[in-house]
């Protein structure tokens, strides 16, 4: 494991980077957030790992994914590990390990991968830790979903959307034009970009 990152998963929002080791881990992240797809939200959906083995030429299961990081300078593999744990409207998704070269994760990686979110679950919810109140505050770190949330609730108000709309215009929108979800959300925010009242 040379970067790994972790995301959260965000009711109808979807997955969403928290943290990351590095520029390519970032990017890696960004795209699953921008497209609905990828490792980490089959983690979370499925409650299993799940590996690519080769980023740049073993995506084909998420169309979306595969041709977004097409675009990225990303390469090597990743696995997407669980961690099912909620607190309110967060899920804390999954915990994303990277290898630099392709390949299949080995034993000890999946071990030491599993035993990682363990850790990150078990401090987020241990009563040392301060239990849900103290993990609160460690999720209350500046995302860059509160934007997508914030451009959300304009549709919601201004173009009578419902919520799972909302989000589904905002990320068509990313996709299309090949821009970032967040990137999107700062836009709408500053007016930028406007949707009619019929955009589903």
């Amino acid at each position: 494991m040379q970067r790994a990152a972790i995301t959260i998963d965000e009711r109808d929002v979807g997955v969403q980077p928290w943290c990351s080791s590095d520029e390519v881990a970032a990017r890696v992240e960004t795209v699953q957030a921008t497209v609905g797809e990828g490792t980490a939200v089959d983690a979370v959906a499925t409650g299993m790992p799940v590996s690519v083995v080769d980023l740049t030429a073993n995506c084909g299961h998420w169309p979306d994914f595969a041709a977004a990081l097409a675009r990225e300078p990303v390469s090597g593999a990743m696995t997407a590990m669980p961690m099912p744990m909620r607190l309110g409207a967060v899920r804390f998704g999954a915990l994303d390990l990277y290898r630099i070269s392709p390949g299949h994760p080995n034993g000890s990686m999946m071990s030491a991968g599993l035993h990682i979110a363990d850790i990150i679950t078990a401090h987020l919810v241990s009563p040392g830790s301060g239990s849900a109140e103290q993990a609160g505050e460690w999720l209350r770190r500046p995302l860059t979903s509160a934007s997508i949330h914030q451009a959300a609730g304009m549709m919601i108000a201004q173009r009578g959307l419902g919520p799972a709309d909302a989000y589904a215009t905002l990320r068509s929108y990313a996709v299309h034009q090949d821009i970032s979800l967040a990137e999107v959300a700062e836009r709408v925010l500053r007016r930028r970009i406007r949707f009619g009242r019929d955009a589903r």
